[in-house]
């Protein structure tokens, strides 16, 4: 087979109803057959923001011009077929979280609800910055559940989520209908407006930050053996070395404010600095720029794990004639998987565009 490792990426699917849900508490949704998925985080657990949507061609015309219904949790309505985006054809979707992040923890970190009669095949990739990404796999058939493990790196956090589907079913049906995204491997994200905590320009905290800051401590001291991570943004205003080192000190400024409020003496508190390099909206209009001039507070526990698992790289995927393919390196090991039925590949790349190996049929 000679081939070239792909640029598509992939993703996870389901069918699944929200049964109850309660903002600061765990919800249960049923997964529409055999059982029941918890979000621990509640309905912070889903996506908030549709940042860009390509409806792919063939599409499903008005169902696939409301990317918007993709935000939030589940609420797909079966008797009026609503609720729902259909990708289309080689459709790309990109979705935020705001309120959280998408983080590693032992067992399965990500939920697609995929919704309708067939699951077709959807890639998915996840990304900290909405700028470089990782690719995370193709998911067909039944499986409900992706384990990030095997490709997120050891205590980053992810906000963003592409999902692309893949032209497997596009000459019975046009593109994956995607209902919701959730994070149930989920980190509490806090925002604050920098202008609620600094003047222009400095990073002393203001006298009126303090009511911002103790409600943020005050929901830290909820949390057992928590850790926080605040990071510094700004916008692309001035140098790019002085807005880090802004970014820096007010960071800083926020840590040090969270680790002497009472009750908090043994909080570990870890600083970055981004500047202007993690924008959220454009620097083009003043209203963007507001919204990049912020601190975010990343808080997680000791349920994260990073242990026993084997690194992954998704090399690509390809529409073969045995079905959906895809190849990944574990270690040093070329392998893959193609088809519905189990069929595997092994083998090495000869040279930049050709790969060597056996292949084993599916049963």
């Amino acid at each position: 087979m000679t081939s070239q490792p792909s640029h598509l990426v992939f993703f996870a699917w389901f069918s699944l109803i929200a049964v109850s849900a309660h903002a600061q508490d765990a919800a249960v949704y049923s997964d529409g057959s055999r059982g029941e998925v918890t979000f621990p985080q509640g309905v912070r657990s889903f996506a908030d923001e549709v940042v860009m949507f390509e409806a792919g061609e063939p599409n499903a015309g008005p169902i696939s011009a409301r990317p918007q219904v993709t935000v939030g949790p589940p609420d797909y309505d079966e008797a009026r077929d609503a609720n729902y985006l259909t990708l289309g054809c080689a459709g790309r979707l990109v979705l935020a979280f705001a309120d959280n992040s998408l983080i590693d923890i032992p067992g399965p970190d990500l939920y697609i609800f995929e919704i309708g009669p067939q699951v077709e095949a959807t890639g998915l990739a996840i990304s900290e910055d909405g700028a470089n990404w990782i690719r995370v796999g193709k998911i067909t058939g039944g499986t409900s559940a992706v384990d990030i493990a095997p490709f997120a790196e050891p205590g980053a956090t992810y906000r963003y989520v592409r999902l692309v589907d893949m032209k497997q079913s596009c000459k019975d049906y046009p593109g994956a209908d995607i209902d919701a995204v959730g994070a149930i491997g989920s980190a509490r994200t806090i925002t604050l407006d920098s202008a609620v905590l600094f003047d222009t320009g400095k990073h002393e905290l203001k006298a009126a930050s303090t009511q911002a800051l103790s409600e943020v401590a005050g929901e830290l001291k909820l949390y057992t053996n928590v850790e926080a991570t605040v990071s510094g943004h700004t916008d692309s205003v001035g140098s790019e070395s002085d807005n880090r080192l802004l970014a820096h000190n007010r960071a800083q400024a926020v840590a040090n404010f969270l680790s002497a409020s009472p009750g908090l003496e043994d909080l570990e508190a870890t600083t970055q600095s981004f500047g202007e390099s993690r924008p959220i909206a454009s620097n083009a209009t003043p209203a963007g720029r507001q919204r990049n001039r912020r601190v975010e507070i990343t808080v997680t526990t000791a349920e994260r794990s990073f242990t026993d698992v084997q690194p992954t790289e998704i090399l690509g995927i390809w529409d073969s004639s045995e079905g959906m393919l895809q190849l990944q390196t574990e270690g040093t090991e070329v392998s893959g998987e193609y088809g519905q039925n189990d069929g595997k590949i092994v083998g090495t790349f000869s040279g930049d565009t050709e790969f060597s190996g056996y292949w084993i049929q599916p049963s």
